[in-house]
């Protein structure tokens, strides 16, 4: 008998904590408009390269990707023998300034059937509005420029959503 009043009990808990959760989903929709979330809103152009010690690409690719403060994008780049995914979170503070969080994992092996080594990564950069941020998920080979080494770049930049839209002032 206790132990169903501890259930009964336990799944009205359940019923208030998801109505009040609807109430804060309705709260959330009226206090934030539509406006003010795109005014929130961040764009990161995300340019992938393989670059070889010429300096010149082999690989390139570009998109965009729209976000919010503190929601990740993620990009994932897949080869013969490895796999990279890499996610970015932006974070804005009041004040406006920016933090770029990268956490990045790397799946490669020598061989098709050799042995996979994993890699992780996690870097906290401070960024202005459309500064380039590069990151190389596999690191940065010291003999980069003496041998035919390629490098993986990864470039971020961040703007604000809205200001893509926006046409520029005429003087």
């Amino acid at each position: 008998m206790i132990r169903r009043s501890l259930v009964f009990l336990l799944f009205n808990l359940c019923l208030v904590s998801l109505g009040a959760q609807g109430n804060d989903l309705e709260r959330f929709f009226q206090d934030e408009n539509l406006e003010s979330l795109i005014d929130k809103a961040l764009q990161l152009q995300i340019t992938a390269k393989v670059l070889p010690s010429d300096q010149q690409p082999v690989w390139n690719s570009q998109s965009k990707k729209v976000t919010i403060p503190g929601r990740s994008v993620a990009v994932r780049l897949v080869g013969e023998n490895i796999r990279i995914d890499v996610v970015f979170t932006p974070y804005q503070e009041e004040s406006g300034t920016l933090l770029l969080v990268a956490q990045g994992q790397v799946w490669f092996s020598q061989a098709p059937n050799a042995k996979t080594t994993y890699l992780t990564t996690i870097q906290s950069i401070p960024v202005s509005w459309g500064e380039k941020v590069l990151f190389f998920p596999l690191g940065f080979s010291k003999d980069f420029g003496n041998k035919a080494t390629f490098n993986i770049q990864l470039e971020v930049e961040i703007y604000p959503y809205r200001d893509l839209f926006r046409a520029p002032a005429t003087e």
